[in-house]
């Protein structure tokens, strides 16, 4: 975007008066009236009665030159009195110029990046006026903005320049000044003629009108208000919005327009965008895991959304691509839909199983019908990576229960998993269960950093130690691994009061209750009936508990589970957890809800999940593959972290896998050396990939975490992003490399309505104060419109006297020594 760097709130210097100062020379006791004629009768007759007395004095010497000058004195004298009386004064005029200015705002909210293609016949003719052209094709609404504007030469900008300074705005929720234009026949600020900041005006022929359309939402009333308000008591000719009407934030049109009203402010809008009822399919949402094992299924979920198209028969299309690859793709599957009544579309899935292992992009695609009104909201993407690695996994077990017996065979019996089992109780004989069998606990970091995830069920305290759970610790938060902790009745209370493995503890999601024994004693050891539990409507697409292709089909398919006779009590989940499961019994409730029975989170680079009972294996009795599949997606769930990590050496990790254009993505790395150390460098240099183009962006060492580093960027458009990371640290193996993808989409505000509200625009101009409603060819002639408002003021300094002084004395003192000498000389006295 084209943006002047001018923060919004240092404007104040820019609408500085301009000044003119002049000095006049004043009588300040001038009389008015009879007085006025009197005083002037008063030294008229003064002057001849002084002149008729020495024309007549007949003393001997007094010849005629010398009484002229005596009466010359005299009337002097007497004129200088009067002058006296009538105080001269000096008098400094400060004439102060206060531009008026016309605040432009310019609508860039997401809606204004949608492209158009005006079914209606009076709107298209008016579009194609603007554009002169003939054939009209699908039209981007910020290209109409641009042509309003003036394109290149900034014809209107120059316009509205040549009665008031104007001030160009960008907003969607918040304004954002661009650029400050002087009039046209203002000439270029001086130091002497402007307040120091003020130089930020620029002539209206450079002003920036390239704009970006990614605002999250559309605000007019709180950007119509600030812009206004940062003024301050400057006059103000109009406000010209240029919006599509999407008031879809803050208050109503009405509010606006009651606010203009009530400052004497016109507001003109221009309208942009269709205003005709949309006719639209678009793809509201794409879901599919990150990533996938090779040869497992998994689904891709679309969520169509339609207006005005009920009845038609759609298809629907995927097309799938190697991510690293251009080209659209080879059609992979397809699907017909019907629309239903009221726009329903039942979600779509498509079923895929990959047979190679890489990075795959997936393009849900609907044609674009003829009459559509919105063009480009008909395609989305999604990137899946495919893995073929075996998963290794630690299963530390304190006794042989039903649920150890029946959870290590499914992962034992699973090709993508590598089962090693620690069953604490058995004899030191024995044969042990998995894998990879092992003859000892795994203590030392080489031992224990090979695995991918560490299975804890109700272990037994005792073989636990603080250097222990110090390496879990590590594992999870700095190498991505997993850690799972399944509670019963045995151990489990005497586990989690042990300070020395606190470590460990607060790696999982939820907060300990202290009164969790006295809670136990109360409700008893078991229940004599099971209980079912609740699964909040939020997480039946969550890739734990995934049954289905769409979250209702997996919410029937959960229906009427428990197998809850025990559970252990704890407060309640941490602020970043997701709660899987919750106690169905009213009696098992807390400040907080239902008890927590199954919690995931992020921790660091890696994911720890808790179970809070040992009852899983009795779903088996109402369907085996709910048990098979929940086990089998909740370890790989916990080692994605790791798995997706790559080499260990580098981690990124942002804040989540979905964004909306203008979001900021914080991206986080962190980066070790050959010697696993902490890579010491102050910044590395990362590139962010989407379709054909990439960036670079630097990611910052952070001080306070060696081996981290964090930095960001502001996608500006919809799509998949791929973030690359690419260092090389020395040690002879060679340049590191890891990526993470993140989905960008707009804000699903700013799609909803997509058409131009045209009432709401018409309220907006025409309520407030003499302003109006325009259409985009009609826009030209606006700033003929707006009057010069600009105000003059003249401010008098306090008058410097001109007769209290030294000369004046001096002057009075000479006359009458002057007329005593010529006396004296002569001998008149």
């Amino acid at each position: 975007m084209g943006s002047l760097p001018l923060p919004f709130g240092s404007v104040s210097a820019a609408i500085t008066p301009r000044e003119e100062v002049e000095f006049a020379y004043e009588l300040s006791r001038v009389p008015e009236g009879w007085l006025a004629v009197g005083g002037l009768a008063l030294a008229i007759g003064l002057c001849w009665l002084i002149v008729w007395m020495y024309r007549r004095e007949g003393r001997i010497g007094a010849g005629p030159r010398l009484r002229t000058w005596l009466a010359v004195i005299r009337c002097a004298v007497i004129l200088t009195l009067m002058v006296i009386w009538l105080e001269p004064v000096r008098v400094r005029y400060i004439r102060r110029w206060i531009d008026s200015y016309t605040v432009v705002l310019v609508d860039t909210s997401s809606s204004m990046d949608l492209a158009d293609t005006y079914r209606d016949a009076d709107a298209a003719a008016r579009v194609k006026a603007l554009l002169n052209t003939a054939d009209l094709a699908p039209t981007r609404r910020m290209r109409l903005v641009d042509e309003v504007l003036g394109s290149s030469n900034n014809l209107f900008l120059r316009s509205l320049a040549d009665n008031n300074r104007v001030k160009l705005y960008t907003f969607s929720d918040e304004p954002e000044l661009q650029a400050l234009v002087r009039r046209s026949s203002e000439r270029a600020p001086t130091p002497s003629s402007t307040a120091a900041g003020s130089t930020h005006l620029i002539d209206a022929a450079i002003a920036p009108t390239d704009f970006a359309a990614h605002g999250s939402a559309t605000n007019i009333d709180r950007s119509l208000r600030r812009a206004v308000e940062s003024l301050g008591g400057a006059p103000v000719a109009g406000v010209i919005v240029l919006s599509d009407g999407g008031f879809n934030q803050g208050l109503s049109a009405e509010s606006a327009a009651r606010y203009a009203a009530d400052r004497d402010l016109p507001v003109y809008v221009v309208g942009i965008g269709d205003p005709s009822a949309p006719r639209n399919i678009r793809i509201a949402e794409v879901l599919a895991p990150q990533s996938a094992f090779k040869q497992d299924p998994f689904a891709i979920t679309v969520r169509l959304a339609s207006e005005g198209l009920d009845g038609r028969t759609i298809p629907v299309e995927l097309r799938e691509r190697n991510a690293s690859s251009g080209g659209a793709g080879r059609l992979v599957d397809r699907k017909i839909v019907t629309i239903a009544e009221g726009g329903r579309i039942d979600p779509i899935v498509f079923e895929r199983r990959p047979r190679r292992v890489g990075r795959y992009t997936y393009s849900v695609e609907v044609p674009v019908q003829e009459d559509e009104s919105v063009a480009d909201d008909n395609v989305k993407q999604v990137t899946v990576s495919v893995i073929d690695a075996r998963v290794r996994v630690l299963l530390v077990a304190g006794g042989p229960s039903w649920e150890y017996r029946f959870v290590s065979r499914l992962l034992e019996r699973d090709d993508t998993f590598d089962l090693s089992c620690w069953l604490q109780t058995a004899d030191y004989r024995a044969v042990r269960d998995g894998n990879t069998i092992i003859d000892h606990m795994p203590r030392t970091p080489e031992e224990l950093f090979q695995y991918d995830a560490v299975i804890l069920m109700d272990p037994n305290r005792e073989e636990f130690d603080r250097e222990w759970c110090v390496l879990v610790d590590k594992l999870v938060t700095e190498y991505g691994g997993g850690l799972l902790y399944t509670a019963a009745r045995p151990n489990t209370p005497d586990f989690m009061r042990e300070r020395e493995l606190r470590p460990l503890i607060d790696l999982l999601p939820i907060t300990l209750n202290p009164e969790s024994d006295l809670i136990l004693n109360r409700l008893g050891h078991y229940q004599h009936a099971p209980s079912v539990f609740d699964i909040p409507e939020t997480v039946f697409d969550h890739p734990v508990l995934r049954l289905a292709g769409d979250p209702v089909s997996t919410k029937l398919r959960w229906r009427g589970m428990g197998g809850v006779y025990w559970h252990f009590p704890v407060e309640r989940e941490k602020p970043v957890a997701t709660v899987l499961m919750r106690h169905g019994d009213s009696r098992m409730r807390n400040a907080a809800g239902g008890h927590v029975l199954a919690a995931v989170q992020f921790v660091g680079a890696g994911r720890s999940g808790f179970i809070a009972f040992d009852g899983t294996w009795r779903w088996r009795s109402v369907d085996p593959e709910i048990f098979d599949r929940f086990w089998v997606q909740l370890v790989r769930f916990l080692v994605e972290g790791k798995l997706l990590g790559g080499m260990t050496r580098a981690t990124l990790l942002t804040e989540g896998d979905q964004f909306a254009v203008g979001d900021a993505v914080t991206v986080t790395a962190r980066l070790l050396d050959p010697r696993y150390e902490p890579l010491d460098r102050d910044e590395v240099t990362a590139k962010c990939e989407i379709d054909d183009e990439s960036f670079d962006f630097t990611l910052r060492a952070r001080a306070d975490r060696p081996g981290w580093f964090e930095g960001r960027f502001v996608p500006d458009r919809a799509g998949n992003y791929r973030i690359v990371l690419r260092f090389a640290s020395g040690g002879g193996d060679g340049p590191v490399e890891v990526a993470r993808e993140v989905r960008v989409a707009r804000p699903n505000i700013e799609i909803l309505r997509p058409r131009m509200d045209r009432a709401s625009l018409v309220a907006l101009a025409e309520q407030s104060a003499g302003g109006r409603y325009f259409e985009v060819d009609e826009a030209a002639s606006l700033p003929g419109l707006i009057p010069d408002r600009h105000e003059e003021t003249t401010i008098k300094s306090r008058p410097m006297m001109l007769w209290d002084n030294a000369i004046v004395l001096a002057l009075l003192v000479t006359l009458l020594a002057v007329e005593w000498g010529l006396r004296k000389w002569n001998r008149l006295l």
